[in-house]
């Protein structure tokens, strides 16, 4: 018999959004600090991930980058389990550990951290955080091979080429520029994610500023257009959107029940991701002068599809997964032999192996732990923008414009805008 079941999670996380979407950023965050308790202490990791991803959708992004710090030094360090923990799970469940997040989970980690110090301008703080998500994927394709699919991220990357162009480096923007260009090749085949347009144009100018074109001529040579030169770019502002849409898939567990004559139910659990895809994607934004004149309008692309990594990401995990289960399957089944080894009659030993194993369709449980406050998708739209002040404005899912900021653009200058919707 299969079960799926999702456990209850600290949160209830449907409130929490809708406080944020009312503008309750206040009573959404204490919301998150008040069920600290609630997480324990072996979801510790999720507690810090949630209150940074509340901080962030409220604008609150030093606050978030303190939250995404220790969450970031917390996930390094259970990375590495300690034997006790792994062996009270091998004989128990999942639960008795704790969780560590799922490998995209820690790497989402620094990248929205990198959001956010773009968020604040803070553009050092962004390619530090870009090169710990690097780093940190690296780490996983020495342990992986090929594998895992997630080794490489491609918006990781292409954030990495905009805030070295945004610093006026066009050389160090043209290596993530091209590495972007590549990964999202991946990104393909691996999710669906098609390369986003914007890339090409970015990649060119980067490419002809640092004197490197000739290397990925090829690569563009599908890329009709020309763009304005770095030269032109820097003495206009740019905007960019990064629409952060939709929510994270949930984790729920699949629970194989399979009858035996001699010893009972033999129970067997392995967790499986399930994606709630927004009805509709994408957004616009919109950037009006103060002073009057052109509108400026651009669509955004998608980026990052969180969703699709998510599935892909536990799918690779499955043999492992799978096998583990298996193995804490046969070590209880040793357990309870050696521990019905000593009745003398084969009735008591049956209905005790039987007793046994009833009580272990409750303990055995798979690890559906999640990071839910992240966002299902990721989306960017950019805009170049003469100097001046902008009323701006985006569009999201084909409803009503609304006012996000009032910004002033600087020549040169490149400022980041973060908006979230929940489909």
């Amino acid at each position: 018999v299969a079960i799926a079941v999702a456990c209850a999670p600290p949160l209830d996380y449907p409130a929490l959004y809708g406080q944020i979407q009312l503008g309750k950023c206040d009573e959404a965050v204490q919301y998150v600090q008040d069920a600290e308790q609630e997480y324990g202490r072996n979801q510790r990791l999720l507690y810090l991930m949630d209150m940074a991803r509340a901080n962030m959708l409220c604008g609150r992004y030093e606050q978030a980058n303190a939250f995404f710090g220790r969450a970031d030094l917390l996930a390094e360090e259970l990375w590495t389990k300690s034997l006790s923990a792994e062996a009270a799970s091998f004989l128990l469940n999942d639960y008795t550990r704790p969780y560590a997040g799922e490998d995209f989970e820690r790497a989402l980690i620094n990248l929205n951290s990198a959001l956010s110090y773009l968020a604040l301008g803070d553009l050092e703080g962004a390619q530090v955080e870009v090169r710990r998500l690097d780093q940190k994927l690296v780490g996983l394709e020495a342990k992986y091979g090929t594998k895992s699919v997630y080794r490489e991220d491609a918006f990781g990357r292409y954030l990495g080429g905009m805030a070295y162009e945004a610093a006026d480096n066009p050389y160090d923007a043209f290596i993530d520029y091209r590495k972007a260009l590549q990964v999202y090749g991946r990104y393909w085949d691996d999710y669906r994610t098609p390369v986003p347009e914007a890339l090409y144009e970015d990649l060119a100018r980067a490419a002809r500023a640092a004197g490197r074109f000739d290397e990925v001529s090829d690569e563009l040579s599908s890329f009709a257009g020309e763009g304005p030169t770095w030269e032109q770019a820097r003495e206009m502002g740019r905007l960019v959107l990064v629409h952060l849409a939709g929510r994270a898939p949930m984790k729920v567990q699949d629970k194989l029940v399979l009858p035996t004559f001699d010893a009972g139910p033999i129970t067997v659990a392995f967790p499986r991701f399930i994606a709630v895809r927004p009805d509709c994607g994408g957004s616009s934004i919109k950037a009006r002068p103060e002073a009057g004149g052109q509108v400026i309008r651009a669509e955004s692309e998608l980026v990052e599809d969180i969703n699709s990594i998510a599935l892909k990401d536990l799918e690779d995990r499955a043999g492992r997964i799978l096998a583990r289960t298996l193995a804490r399957v046969i070590a209880k089944q040793v357990v309870i032999d050696v521990a019905t080894r000593d009745l003398k009659g084969e009735r008591d030993r049956r209905n005790l192996k039987i007793l046994f194993n009833l009580a272990n369709v409750a303990i055995e449980r798979a690890d559906t732990r999640s990071w839910r406050t992240l966002p299902g998708e990721m989306h960017m739209a950019r805009l170049l923008l003469p100097p001046g002040r902008y009323n701006v404005s985006v569009g999201m899912c084909g409803g009503p414009e609304k006012h996000l900021s009032t910004v002033e653009v600087r020549a040169g200058e490149t400022r980041f805008l973060l908006s979230q919707s929940d489909y």
